[in-house]
């Protein structure tokens, strides 16, 4: 590819990512003023919006000639890159944890883009003296060398941190909800995938045309047109998202009910009555039964609840409703005249609000999916 043809690329995705900068700080304005949704996490959202939007200006800062004419400019656009691994992380902390603060010790995750600044800072300051040896001298003038190690780093450090908020959080909803659906986060995995795999595509690719500056620039635009893809979706979807307010801490069985007033004697009654409330009233057909909600029913604490349900019953709050909802499923899947019922009306008989959830749970379960258990319990050999 000659010359122009690629400066005529450059200057198309510019274009195209100033009109998405123009995007993202409009998405941030609707994060900020909505009342939908985890507002913490929207205000996080916002401000990763507002940094990407620096980020997409880039390439137009760099057509107009603004970088020569106010450099301080560079300093800021070079770094901005090391804000984004922090800030993804602290959305998901908030999206997965309720209420989320700012605190000192959280500053501690953008010492990078402070190094960052400084990098560049001296890029400008030293760039044509030759008294800073070896080494040194070369992290100076090519500071995107040491900010792009950076972001390496940073990549896979953060999706490791993610991946295991993510799983903590679905064990954490497992223990107070019964059914998952608008308030999992699979969704977000996949967004987080996404982010991660965008982001070594382009440093991959960044660093295979690293002897072009004008390739480099390229992949630049190509990289950050995609994340704002992925960041957009991720901002839209987070406003539809409800807030999930937890239950006990899962800090594990043992520490987490050391203070519990609930005596062996009482949980064994308490077990027996659950059971016999649950199999006479079925209130696990309710699609959008807690561990609240039942506790209430009960008119029992939701602590001595969940302990009961994960020391005497040895499960979470999740399984122990949807194996009485299975079990429900199943019954009515040996009825006469079930292979003409629709599935989906079964599942919502059954306490189930999607069949999506309800193929899903009864294959865990049950070992097999609905229809396949059907089919095998109606054939002439069974």
């Amino acid at each position: 590819m000659n010359a122009a043809a690629v400066d005529s690329w450059f200057k198309t995705l510019s274009t195209i990512n100033l009109v998405g900068a123009g995007h993202a700080l409009v998405q941030a304005l609707l994060l900020v003023s909505s009342k939908r949704g985890n507002r913490p996490a929207n205000r996080i959202m916002a401000l990763f919006l507002l940094v990407l939007a620096i980020g997409m200006a880039n390439g137009f800062i760099n057509i107009l000639g603004w970088y020569d004419r106010w450099p301080a400019l560079s300093i800021l656009v070079g770094s901005v890159i090391l804000t984004y691994g922090p800030l993804f992380y602290f959305y998901i902390k908030a999206m997965s944890g309720g209420e989320f603060r700012w605190q000192p010790s959280q500053f501690m995750h953008f010492v990078p883009f402070l190094l960052g600044l400084a990098f560049w800072s001296a890029f400008w300051v030293f760039r044509h003296s030759g008294a800073i040896p070896g080494i040194l001298a070369r992290l100076v003038r090519s500071p995107w060398v040491p900010v792009g190690i950076m972001a390496v780093i940073q990549t896979a450090a953060y999706a490791s941190l993610m991946i295991r908020r993510l799983r903590e959080y679905s064990r954490t909803i497992k223990a107070s909800y019964s059914t998952l659906d608008g308030i999992n986060l699979r969704w977000l995995k996949w967004r987080l995938a996404v982010f991660v795999a965008i982001s070594i595509f382009g440093l991959a690719v960044i660093a295979m045309v690293r002897v072009d500056s004008r390739l480099v620039n390229v992949a630049g635009q190509i990289t950050f047109f995609l994340v704002a893809l992925n960041v957009f979706a991720t901002g839209y979807r987070a406003m539809l998202q409800p807030r999930v307010f937890f239950g006990p801490d899962e800090s594990g069985p043992g520490k987490r009910y050391q203070r519990s007033s609930l005596t062996t004697e009482n949980a064994d009654l308490l077990k027996a009555r659950l059971l016999e409330t649950i199999e006479r009233e079925e209130s696990f057909l309710d699609p959008q039964l807690t561990l609240p909600k039942l506790a209430q029913t009960l008119d029992i604490p939701a602590s001595h609840l969940s302990q009961v349900i994960n020391e005497q019953l040895r499960r979470n709050f999740f399984d122990f409703i949807n194996g009485y909802r299975v079990e429900a499923a199943k019954r009515r899947l040996l009825q006469p005249g079930s292979r003409q019922r629709k599935l989906i009306s079964l599942a919502f008989e059954c306490g189930f609000n999607s069949l999506a959830t309800f193929n899903r749970v009864f294959k865990e379960l049950a070992g097999q999916t609905p229809s396949d258990y059907r089919k095998k319990q109606n054939s002439p050999q069974a």
